[in-house]
């Protein structure tokens, strides 16, 4: 609690004595502590200082009481022991803390009503739900959002709901990126290595691996070894795919994985196998993870930086939450070129 002393008795700073001292009115000090209303520089360094000088904080429950916001958003994940996961979380709340926010995490495995239940008693601003409809439907997504809760979804999903906002990076593009970059290295025996079977419709990497190898190479039918549901992504599929696609195609020269976790698996079994990477097969991940930089050998990968993304999923939320807006927003891919890919071998 915010405290001043007042002779011997110890009184609680209040937001017009920071108002007062700073020489601002009660609605600035709003502004500038809540962060809802740009200011000048100087005006806004005079009320943290005061604000600081009076240990004062904002009493986060009485202005939820009153309508005003809580400064709670959520992240609730199917997937929170991924390390992709992790960077996303970390980046958000990174953010989160810059600006007065305290982010509550849930993992999705969970009794998600019960969660419900729990985010619309304590009246958070908003939340994204990187959840796929097998783990929480539309309908509870609906829940949230007539609960005037700002709702921010991935687009691993078959609809759109109004008054939602979506989130991805741009897998697809990515992925088409991806193809052309190994094409122009000379490869034309390319598999993926997919942690989604045929029945799951909301990832977009297998349909646009399958689209980029019919446009490039018409006469080859895209080399694909599947992971079936309960989906994971772990170094073990990727491995255990690897050596599928070795069995069932070894004329294969590149492989792209689902994410970074499964490509370092894969390239344990292209190693065991007695087989080199780059020289006998190239390796490309997705996530740009820190450990893709330092495995054995650097992994090429797509970018998605989780930290920087976490950090764009709370700026969408806190625009969605200040301006009660949405939108859906794709963010760029880019190729991160290393040691685990190089030309096509050349045939004897």
């Amino acid at each position: 609690m915010a405290e001043m002393n007042n002779g011997s008795v110890k009184v609680r700073a209040r937001r017009a004595d920071v108002a007062r001292e700073a020489g601002v009115s009660p609605a600035t000090v709003s502004y500038v502590l809540n962060h809802t209303k740009k200011l000048s520089p100087e005006v806004e360094q005079r009320v943290f200082d005061v604000a600081e000088k009076l240990n004062y904080q904002p009493d986060r429950i009485a202005q939820s009481l009153a309508g005003s916001r809580s400064h709670i958003i959520a992240l609730l994940t199917s997937d929170i022991s991924n390390v992709y996961q992790l960077d996303v979380i970390k980046g958000m709340q990174a953010e989160a803390l810059k600006n007065d926010y305290i982010v509550y995490i849930f993992d999705a495995s969970g009794d998600v009503n019960l969660y419900i239940n729990h985010l619309i008693s304590r009246r958070i601003d908003g939340i994204f739900a990187s959840v796929a409809p097998d783990f929480m439907s539309d309908e509870q997504l609906c829940r949230l959002r007539d609960a005037n809760i700002q709702v921010l979804t991935d687009f691993s999903r078959n609809s759109y709901l109004p008054d939602v906002s979506y989130i991805t990076t741009d897998k697809y593009g990515g992925m088409l990126e991806a193809v052309t970059y190994l094409k122009n290295l000379g490869h034309k025996n390319i598999g993926y290595l997919s942690a989604f079977d045929e029945s799951c419709s909301y990832d977009d990497r297998l349909a646009a691996f399958r689209v980029a190898m019919k446009k490039d190479f018409d006469e080859n039918a895209p080399k694909v070894v599947l992971g079936t549901w309960p989906y994971n992504t772990s170094e073990k599929l990727g491995k255990k795919l690897m050596e599928q696609m070795m069995a069932e195609n070894p004329e294969i020269t590149a492989v792209i994985a689902t994410n970074d976790i499964m490509a370092i698996g894969a390239m344990h079994a292209i190693t065991e196998a007695g087989k080199r990477i780059p020289e006998d097969i190239s390796v490309i991940g997705i996530d740009n993870l820190d450990k893709s930089a330092t495995c054995t050998p650097p992994l090429t990968t797509l970018d998605q930086n989780g930290k920087e993304y976490g950090a764009k999923i709370y700026h969408v939320l806190q625009d969605n939450i200040t301006q009660h807006s949405t939108g859906k927003y794709i963010i760029p891919m880019k190729l991160i070129e290393r040691e685990s890919t190089g030309k096509a071998p050349q045939k004897d």
